[in-house]
């Protein structure tokens, strides 16, 4: 009976330094999530949105469905009309896997998976 409680603290101990070494990758998903809450514009008396000179990377629905599987990131880069934020890069050559995102106001982003250079998955939320 002792033994078992001495390897259930050992096991507790042991799942606290798990968590605990996860930390900085938490510190880097805040990061993004303040980012993502900076892009949010602030309300205007207007009705219509002011025009700017990066209005050629706002994210639409028409960019999204331009994109397609096969595309290098330059390729997608050129359809959206700015660099995205790269929020995975990991493996080698071929097996290489990276993630981009745009963000966009209200909530609004593309999500974009290159696989080995290439675009093997997309996602989007709130695009018009």
């Amino acid at each position: 009976m002792k033994n078992s409680n001495a390897l259930s603290l050992v096991l507790c101990i042991g799942i606290l330094i798990v968590i605990g070494c996860s930390c900085p990758q938490m510190a880097e998903i805040q990061k993004e999530i303040d980012k993502a809450g900076k892009t949010t514009p602030s309300p205007t008396t207007s009705s219509t949105p002011a025009k700017t000179s990066s209005d050629d990377s706002e994210l639409t629905l028409e960019k999204f469905n331009q994109i397609k599987n096969g595309m290098t990131y330059d390729e997608c880069v050129e359809i959206i009309g700015s660099e995205g934020n790269q929020t995975v890069s990991s493996g080698e050559g071929k097996y290489k896997f990276e993630s981009y995102k745009w963000d966009g106001p209200n909530y609004q982003f593309i999500m974009l998976s290159f696989m080995g250079g290439k675009l093997n998955s997309k996602a989007q939320n709130g695009l018009k």
